[in-house]
């Protein structure tokens, strides 16, 4: 699993306030700098053990309480996302090295305009850099495989976390104040209407691509019903308008791939019978997946039927599928195949031509599959 964690700075619990005053970024540069900082914190963490309760609670971070009631492993990943202050990056780099020298695999993400001094800055840019970054690892190593953790760091992260862990049906765990126990909440679905969004689309897709635009002209665009509405869509001062970090996850929703219902052929129903009695292939599920994530049609593609139709490859496996994208939301199922039948198919020429003109015989009709929620 991937640990995505927001880290803040209550790895420093253990710093000698006496001795070097308030942990802050200025004293940092005032004892000997970051990576003296780094080194001491660390040394700092190293006298307690994250699998005593008492140590966790009491003298170890929040990152570190939080990840141990999770049970992280050795064979999980985690990432802490840093603010861009050096208090702040000292803290993210401790935890880091605290966890190496337990066995984890650890890694610091600094994200920019993540800091208290400029409100302004911290919710225009700082909060979209975070959820930019965390949707990076969500679609690189898919949501299924990911765990929000804001548990420690800026508190005002937490909202959006969650709005993106039900966007995005990605667990989001984390430990209340100074509790112990784990709030989890599963990847809730939560819906919205596009149809009512997509005519304010090309504005927001206007403001992602020049960052902001002026004010005049948002008004221009969208009427004041439109305006009032979806004021929490967007980020405005005296001269310009820029998207809140709300309308940026809208905005991400917008452009994702449509959902796809697939339809099966008679043809597919064969394949589907010869496929489902092996035990290392699992027809129904990968469609189910590709329906799902649209996206994966393109990196599954192997070969092309033409006429539209083409073949795909779920992965190490000898299974294909002969599919189609009709009207941007029908994912029709021509043909499923072990290997050998595949090729048998994949040799015949003009094959999607030819599928299309039998498609009322042979083929046709094609029964809608339905998908599991």
């Amino acid at each position: 699993m991937i640990y995505l964690c927001t880290c803040g700075t209550s790895a420093a619990k253990e710093w000698p306030k006496e001795e070097f005053g308030r942990f802050s970024s200025e004293a940092i540069l005032k004892c000997g700098g970051k990576d003296w900082a780094v080194c001491f914190l660390s040394e700092l963490l190293g006298r307690f053990s994250m699998h005593d309760d008492g140590h966790l609670a009491d003298h170890l971070s929040a990152e570190i309480h939080s990840l141990a009631r999770m049970r992280v492993s050795a064979a999980d990943t985690v990432v802490l996302f840093s603010s861009e202050t050096l208090d702040g990056q000292v803290c993210a780099e401790a935890v880091a090295r605290f966890l190496g020298a337990n066995g984890l695999d650890a890694k610091v993400e600094i994200i920019p305009g993540l800091q208290v001094q400029d409100a302004r800055k911290f919710s225009r840019f700082g909060v979209v850099a975070y959820l930019r970054k965390l949707l990076q690892y969500i679609d690189g190593h898919g949501n299924g495989q990911c765990v929000l953790n804001p548990t420690g760091g800026f508190k005002a992260l937490v909202p959006y976390t969650v709005l993106l862990g039900m966007l995005r049906q990605v667990t989001c765990r984390y430990i209340f104040e100074f509790s112990s126990q784990l709030i989890d909440l599963p990847p809730l679905p939560v819906e919205f209407s596009k149809a009512s969004l997509n005519a304010v689309r090309p504005v927001l897709e206007r403001i992602e691509r020049e960052c902001a635009i002026p004010l005049q002209e948002f008004s221009a665009a969208l009427s004041r019903e439109q305006r009032l509405s979806l004021e929490v869509l967007f980020d405005m001062d005296a001269t310009d308008v820029t998207l809140s970090a709300v309308g940026f996850l809208v905005l991400e929703e917008l452009q994702k791939p449509s959902a796809l219902i697939p339809y099966l052929s008679q043809e597919a129903m064969t394949g589907l019978r010869r496929l489902r009695a092996r035990s290392d292939v699992n027809p129904l599920e990968y469609l189910e997946r590709i329906a799902r994530h649209p996206d994966k049609l393109s990196k599954d593609k192997h070969g092309n039927a033409e006429s539209g139709i083409f073949w795909l490859k779920p992965g190490n496996t000898t299974d294909r599928y002969l599919v189609s994208v009709e009207d941007d939301w029908k994912l029709l199922v021509w043909e499923m195949h072990d290997h050998e039948g595949y090729e048998e198919r994949s040799r015949v020429g003009g094959l999607g031509k030819a599928l299309r003109n039998e498609r009322f015989r042979r083929y046709a009709p094609f029964f809608r599959m339905e998908i599991q929620d």
